[in-house]
């Protein structure tokens, strides 16, 4: 080895206990800015999924649907006048998915059937869709005032239905200045 290595190495080897420090804490620094901080993050509502929005548009669309064409039917009854309604659901519907039933000796068992979408997303194969049910009806009519007109209105609603005459309620529209 060379003199001047020789040199350096005996005034600086060991190191003396602040040049230790002076490592370690250098040593240190680099450990922190090496490693990336955790960003905090709030917690995340589990978004609903593309399915269950368009469930929820369906239903609240076939709600609509249901009481605007009651609306335009009453409203072209003789006697009926302009019509305001509003019906009350039980429910969201029901989905029917299909399944896959498998029979042995002593038992059976019962598989649902998937669809894939890609290569790792899977949804149940739904067969059928029922529409949530109609649980009251509510009627304001020009013509609410009749008793004749009334009992039309009650007897088309429950035809339409399927409901009890007292979920039905019938008023008078207020007579507009």
């Amino acid at each position: 080895m060379s003199k001047r290595w020789l040199e350096i190495k005996k005034k600086y080897w060991p190191p003396k206990k602040d040049q230790l420090f002076i490592l370690v804490l250098v040593g240190l620094l680099l450990a922190v800015v090496a490693v990336p901080a955790e960003e905090k993050k709030e917690p995340v509502k589990p978004e609903e999924t593309k399915e269950e929005q368009e469930t929820d548009s369906q239903e609240a669309d076939y709600e609509e649907r249901m009481e605007q064409k009651l609306e335009e039917l009453l409203g072209s009854v003789d006697g009926v006048g302009q019509v305001r309604v509003m019906l009350t659901f039980t429910g969201s519907g029901e989905k029917i998915v299909e399944k896959d039933v498998f029979s042995g000796a002593e038992e059976s068992s019962e598989e649902t059937v998937y669809e894939e979408h890609g290569s790792s997303e899977r949804t149940p194969y739904v067969t059928s869709r029922t529409n949530p049910k109609v649980d009251g009806v509510l009627i304001i009519a020009q013509g609410g005032g009749n008793s004749r007109i009334r009992q039309e209105i009650l007897e088309a609603a429950q035809a339409l239905f399927g409901i009890d005459a007292h979920k039905i309620k019938i008023m008078k529209m207020e007579e507009t200045k």
